[in-house]
């Protein structure tokens, strides 16, 4: 039977190693978000993270095997941070809630939020193993908003001949390219982007409804 100080000190690396994990995912974040993914060494995110080469070998094994955690480690961090905040007992304020905070997060775009765009654009670019992690990971994102729009329609806040997915694809194709282009130009008016693009999203779901007022 292990004692407790066996059991402390087993907890104690394994608090130890979560931590330097931690670290390591979010000095890679940041290096992918300022340097692109083809700059980015492992010597790179140990010395940015405060640790050596080898402890991030240790960890991740390669650059490959470390550039697919960390996609993984992005996306799930973005499904929590947008989807996970905006649930609803209205469909339309549901809507509107998602909306107004993505764009908060835009505002202000967070290293690890940048380097998931980083990533996503390297994806298509680039062939490698990583694209079908992010493939994965637009497909889950894609079927969140689909269903939130099948929602609507089954309670009948939203017009039921819309094509779910295929306004989820149209509207996903907007936010994303209205962050891309926010990363380019910080002086992109976002608020005016999300108000017009709110209003063509109800124009669409709710045509007998005006949403000039809110």
């Amino acid at each position: 039977m292990m004692n407790r100080s066996s059991t402390s000190e087993r907890r104690s690396q394994e608090e130890r190693r979560g931590e330097a994990e931690r670290r390591l995912l979010e000095a890679a974040a940041e290096a992918v978000a300022e340097l692109g993914p083809s700059q980015v060494t492992l010597a790179v995110i140990g010395e940015r993270a405060g640790y050596s080469r080898g402890l991030v070998t240790h960890h991740f094994g390669s650059k490959g095997a470390m550039m697919e955690r960390l996609v993984g480690t992005v996306s799930e961090q973005f499904r929590t941070e947008i989807l996970g905040k905006t649930a609803s007992g209205s469909a339309v304020e549901a809507l509107r809630g998602f909306l107004d905070l993505y764009f908060t997060v835009i505002a202000d775009l967070p290293p690890i939020n940048r380097a998931r765009l980083v990533l996503w654009a390297d994806a298509v670019a680039t062939p490698s193993e990583r694209r079908a992690i992010v493939l994965a990971a637009d497909r889950e994102f894609r079927a969140e908003f689909t269903q939130r729009i099948v929602d609507g329609q089954a309670t009948g806040e939203f017009a039921a001949e819309v094509d779910a997915r295929a306004l989820a694809v149209t509207a996903i194709g907007a936010l994303r390219g209205i962050t891309l282009q926010s990363m380019l130009d910080p002086e992109l008016d976002l608020e005016a982007g999300r108000r017009e693009l709110e209003l063509m999203l109800f124009a669409r779901l709710c045509p007998a409804t005006d949403f000039r007022s809110h």
